[in-house]
């Protein structure tokens, strides 16, 4: 047994039993070192194993928020362009070419209102002016949020016509820029009906409709006080040329 024990010992070294050592009395014991190792070794991989998958689920996880913060980044991500792209292909040619329209002119007559609060010396026209501010900046704020649901892109400036006007008119003060603002407000709001009225009998969505329906009476109460101011402004003006009772008898 002093032997075997011996060889046993040599086993766990080396691995190896001598063939002298094939006793009954040594197998289980070199049997249960082996299994031991064994489990060992099993052990060690499963850690690993386990180690290897939490990290493959991490990575996965911080992925999903990569992809999914570049998906929310804004209308420059091409996805999101593509959509609006469709959106406005529901849209036919001329409701487009209507909402552009409508979109540069309640731009242009927020500018121009602005320009009369600040250089007008009329109180009509000043009030007016405001109105514009207030009216039209509403209108594009509905314009607006019917864009966004048709995946259309507003212009964000006015035409260079408007601005062009806004430039000559820039130019003027007291009286001159009086006359020359309602003027271009007539013009404007004559043609800007027109162009309600027309859209609201060739539209067929919905949305645009309701849109229309709800600016044009505000539009045809804009034309009216702009056919009532003008006049006023060409009396007044008129008045205060003329002579007075008291120069004409002088003379």
């Amino acid at each position: 047994m002093d032997f075997c024990q011996g060889r046993r010992q040599d086993f766990s070294l080396n691995m190896r039993v001598m063939p002298d050592c094939r006793l009954t009395p040594c197998q289980p014991t070199i049997v249960a070192r082996v299994t031991l190792k064994g489990a060992i070794v099993m052990d060690k991989l499963d850690k690993l194993m386990s180690r290897i998958a939490i990290g493959f689920v991490l990575a996965g996880v911080l992925l999903s928020v990569v992809f999914t913060q570049g998906r929310s980044a804004g209308s420059d991500d091409p996805a999101d362009q593509r959509s609006a792209k469709a959106g406005a292909s529901s849209l036919n040619s001329s409701d487009q070419q209507f909402i552009r329209k409508a979109a540069t002119g309640n731009l242009a007559e927020v500018e121009l209102g602005k320009l009369a609060v600040q250089k007008s010396l009329n109180n009509d026209v000043k009030k007016f002016g405001q109105q514009m501010i207030d009216d039209h900046g509403k209108a594009m704020e509905h314009l607006k949020q019917l864009a966004s649901k048709k995946g259309f892109r507003l212009p964000s400036a006015p035409e260079s016509g408007m601005q062009a006007a806004r430039n000559r008119l820039g130019k003027f003060s007291g009286d001159q820029f009086d006359n020359a603002y309602m003027a271009q407000m007539l013009k404007d709001h004559k043609q800007d009906v027109e162009d309600f009225r027309k859209e609201s009998k060739t539209t067929q969505d919905r949305d645009i409709r309701g849109f229309v329906t709800e600016t044009l009476p505000i539009l045809e109460d804009h034309l009216k006080k702009a056919e009532t101011i003008a006049p006023d402004l060409k009396a007044q003006r008129t008045a205060m040329q003329k002579p007075s009772a008291g120069k004409v008898k002088s003379r």
